[in-house]
């Protein structure tokens, strides 16, 4: 009788967990899946992987399933859209390529979901953020991160040849000096074995120096600023640490140690490195001893901002469900998650940054530049006036052709090249 009853109830058990099963395949099968595509790795992007699980907890009926395209991202995306490919229901894209993917039609305009579906969260976003999503007015993407520039001092390196880490309130004169202070020929050779700062030869590395000193890069409508006195005694200042206080190593010599920016810094040979709050991934990883302060005064105290953002691609099946997604990566939850992974810093002004301070002080630097942060221009055709900014100073930086030679190049054909006559 016993035997029986206990057979009843392993039945009833073994009975009870398949159904148990059964529900959760059924629950799993009715989830639709959402494509989101970026130029990052997903298998091991914690912000990615993070995003995924909250989101999913927060939307059980989808599914996110990401992809990745990891070289010449934004061109294969645009012919992917032209030729009428199947394409993923969300994409990833940088601010200065959301002016041309709207000008031709390869994102959606979201205006009416922002404006219908996020208008009372508006307020919580920065205005240079705002500023950052639109074309013509309307919206067309919405926020990944920001990243606002500070400075990185190594502090081993600072205290090894006594050198102070100077007070925020420091001037371009001070970085100047700094640099060359730290900037060491260690055997005598002749040749530097460690340098006192280094920055990539990209635009939005050296244009906060630019609009520091009143000048510019170019305008959003898409005028050149280069020609600008202030503007070439900006890059006459950067050119000649690079080339007459050789306190800044060459792409060459910067890349010995690694393609990421941040490696020469992190392999002790630069004291000094701009960047946003990414970069400190890599400089706790390597456990670099480092101090942050922000960038140096000109005579206007400029940041600029830089923006990652999720949109829409035109041809996208079904965009309310695109649209779920990209309220999401907006919202205060998702935010959060930026800011905790170091994907970036929080595009909304709600976002708990307590424990970030308090993890580190010096962080609220990041936090205190968005005040004064200005959006990196991006007129339609700015990536193909940034690749001839890039070419034809490519020479000037290492002291092979003059400052006014390479902006005089760039300002013959600007004008063409921001028309989109070229």
């Amino acid at each position: 009788m016993r035997s029986s009853v206990r057979r009843m109830l392993l039945l009833v058990v073994i009975l009870t967990f398949m159904m148990s099963v059964c529900v959760g395949l059924e629950a799993a099968a009715k989830k639709t899946r959402v494509q989101v595509i970026s130029w990052w790795d997903f298998t091991t992007s914690q912000p990615l992987i993070q995003l995924k699980a909250e989101f999913e907890k927060l939307n059980p009926d989808l599914e996110l399933e990401y992809l990745q395209i990891g070289s010449k991202y934004a061109d294969k995306i645009l012919v992917m859209i032209a030729g009428g490919a199947d394409l993923p229901d969300v994409m990833m894209i940088a601010m200065d390529k959301i002016p041309i993917f709207a000008n031709k039609s390869a994102i959606m305009n979201i205006d009416h979901y922002v404006k219908e579906d996020y208008k009372d969260e508006m307020a919580k976003v920065y205005p240079v953020v705002s500023d950052a999503l639109t074309y013509n007015g309307e919206f067309y993407a919405m926020p990944r991160d920001i990243t606002s520039k500070v400075m990185f001092f190594n502090k081993t390196l600072f205290d090894e040849a006594g050198v102070a880490i100077p007070d925020p309130d420091w001037t371009w004169d001070d970085f100047r000096a700094i640099a060359k202070k730290m900037t060491k020929d260690f055997d005598g050779d002749g040749h530097a074995d460690q340098w006192g700062f280094y920055f990539r030869k990209y635009m939005d590395a050296f244009t906060d120096f630019l609009m520091q000193n009143n000048g510019g890069l170019c305008t959003v409508e898409g005028q050149s600023l280069l020609g600008m006195p202030e503007s070439i005694e900006a890059v006459k200042f950067l050119q000649e640490m690079c080339v007459v206080d050789k306190s800044v190593p060459t792409e060459t010599q910067a890349m010995q140690f690694g393609r990421p920016q941040s490696a020469p810094f992190v392999a002790g040979k630069v004291a000094m490195l701009m960047g946003g709050l990414s970069a400190t991934v890599d400089l706790v990883n390597a456990d670099i001893d480092y101090v942050i302060r922000p960038l140096p005064k000109g005579k206007s105290q400029v940041n600029v901002a830089f923006v990652n953002a999720w949109a829409i691609p035109s041809g996208a099946k079904n965009p309310d469900l695109s649209w779920r997604v990209l309220k999401f990566f907006a919202s205060k939850e998702a935010q959060q998650v930026v800011l905790n992974t170091g994907m970036g810093l929080p595009s909304r002004k709600d976002v708990d940054i307590t424990d970030f301070v308090k993890a580190r002080p010096d962080n609220n630097y990041f936090i205190e530049a968005l005040d004064y942060s200005k959006p990196f221009p991006s007129p339609v055709y700015g990536v193909d006036f940034f690749a001839l900014v890039e070419q034809e100073f490519d020479l000037m930086w290492l002291g092979e052709r003059s400052v006014d030679d390479a902006i005089a190049a760039v300002e013959k054909k600007a004008q063409d090249v921001l028309s989109g006559n070229f």
